[in-house]
């Protein structure tokens, strides 16, 4: 388990926060691979519900894009040698980091306070339902960098909130805020600013309420559309895709140089 994951579990609910505070959460190597296993491990012997979110007042600033970032250290070279493979093969990879939420056998509750940008928006998606409180703030940024959502995130975030919405947020790369996060239907309940962990336990408690295979069989059902979706399948490669046309290794430098980008015609 990444040190900076921790679990509490009582009877009923399980709760993961990620607890990277100095940098809002942001999602390295190890808390990618962390964030599976323990999800995997959780899994093996299951609670009744999960709820995830993050420490620090911020769910996730989404991928860690310093240059020191191991997973950024492994992405640059497969660029730059045209590693069609390889880079299939790293978005596979974290893909299965929030296929292990989706696929949870429980239902899982994200509590977001603060920040939910980029992949930590794609974890919240992965989720079965969204507290969010006053202070929640959502992007997928991913295209200003040179890339796409492409590890869940396009799919469901199309599924939730339509898909003019879901074109709306990826193609412009802007921040939405708690109201109009509400209206679209991307949050399931509002909180008070720092109310949004306890408001997701409170719903965790009262989901335990019901009988657990019905809870159980009832999450099958809701989830069957999504298993097998060919659309993750066709997110990977258009991902892929987007990172072999290189213009990704502009995105990150501006990132690190904090500039805009300066794309090729």
């Amino acid at each position: 388990m990444s040190d900076w994951i921790r679990v509490e579990r009582d009877a009923h609910v399980a709760v993961l926060t990620l607890d990277r505070q100095q940098r809002k959460n942001a999602m390295h190597d190890a808390i990618w691979r962390g964030l599976r296993e323990t999800a995997e491990s959780l899994a093996a012997d299951p609670p009744r519900a999960l709820v995830v979110t993050g420490a620090g007042g911020h769910f996730s600033s989404g991928m860690d894009l310093a240059m020191d970032n191991p997973l950024v250290m492994r992405l640059m070279p497969l660029i730059q040698g045209g590693d069609e493979q390889g880079l299939r093969e790293l978005i596979a990879e974290l893909q299965s980091t929030m296929s292990a939420f989706a696929d949870f056998p429980v239902p899982v509750i994200a509590a977001v306070e603060g920040a939910c940008i980029g992949g930590g928006l794609e974890w919240a998606l992965a989720c079965d339902l969204i507290v969010a409180s006053d202070t929640a703030v959502f992007a997928l940024p991913e295209t200003r960098y040179g890339m796409i959502p492409d590890v869940g995130g396009s799919t469901r975030l199309s599924r939730r909130v339509g898909r003019a919405r879901a074109t709306d947020l990826i193609l412009t790369g802007r921040q939405i805020g708690i109201d109009e996060a509400e209206r679209w239907g991307l949050v399931d309940r509002r909180t008070a600013a720092g109310e949004a962990l306890t408001t997701a336990k409170s719903l965790a408690l009262a989901i335990c309420k019901g009988s657990p295979a019905a809870t159980r069989e009832a999450l099958t059902v809701l989830k069957d559309l999504e298993n097998n979706d060919p659309s993750l399948a066709r997110e990977q490669a258009a991902g892929c895709r987007t990172l072999l046309s290189g213009e990704v290794l502009e995105g990150v430098t501006a990132f690190a140089s904090k500039r805009a980008p300066k794309w090729a015609p």
